[in-house]
């Protein structure tokens, strides 16, 4: 069984030297292996995620900062 956000999380290791090039300090929406947006803020990004895409998870990462322990945000779109 696969864990929440894994096959995001994954795609998002992959991008993010590249995003985080252009994009420094903003949040990137991932689903699955799809950019939703780069977004300046957590508000922002959930406006745009909720309005724009069909329900389910994504995950939200800010760019250009290394966590030892990832603090990426979940946004669940209701049903």
């Amino acid at each position: 069984m696969s864990k929440p956000l894994e096959k995001e999380y994954e795609y998002y290791l992959t991008i993010r030297d590249d995003l985080a090039r252009e994009h420094h300090g903003k949040l990137v929406a991932i689903k699955g292996q799809e950019v939703l947006g780069i977004f300046d803020n957590y508000r922002h990004a959930a406006n745009a995620v909720y309005v724009g895409h069909e329900r389910g998870t994504v995950l939200m990462q800010e760019l250009g900062r290394d966590y030892e322990i990832v603090p990426s945000f979940i946004a669940v779109l209701d049903s």
